[in-house]
């Protein structure tokens, strides 16, 4: 048995197909990269007033004298939710280009509050609450937004 394929293409059409690809994949990846950093602010906004950790979980109590100072100025203290006026959250957003997004505080001073809460602990305990982080399962979300927004799957 003897197959046969003719395969005829117009070799400028295919050209002016791929170059248009180019242009169009880029864009593309940019704004599956916005849609998923947008996604992650939320999810670290939301988890951290929560009381939740990005992997599931409680952070650890806020002291006495936190609870104490929280109660007076009217702030919740049922869980930790490192929420005082409100300004390291509203400072956390993203920037992304081609090849990466970045999440990051616009402000100094909300940069070095969260990472007092992050990595080297907050008051005279230092007790470290990790919160800028993305859950494993927040990942799976993420992988599948990005690949929906570029077309794949």
């Amino acid at each position: 048995m003897v197959a046969e394929v003719k395969i005829k293409a117009n070799t400028i059409e295919i050209s002016n197909y791929l170059k248009k690809l180019q242009k169009t994949i880029p864009q593309d990846i940019t704004t599956a990269l916005n849609k998923v950093s947008a996604f992650a602010v939320k999810q670290v906004t939301e988890k951290t007033q929560k009381g939740q950790k990005p992997d599931g979980g409680r952070f650890t109590r806020y002291a006495k004298t936190t609870r104490k100072d929280r109660t007076e100025r009217g702030r919740q203290v049922a869980f930790v939710d490192l929420t005082d006026t409100g300004q390291m959250f509203r400072s956390l957003t993203f920037k992304a280009n081609r090849n990466k997004s970045t999440l990051f505080f616009r402000r100094q001073a909300e940069n070095r509050k969260a990472s007092y809460h992050d990595f080297f602990g907050a008051g005279k305990k230092k007790v470290v609450r990790p919160f800028f982080a993305i859950g494993r399962k927040d990942e799976n979300k993420i992988r599948n937004i990005f690949f929906k927004s570029i077309g794949i799957r």
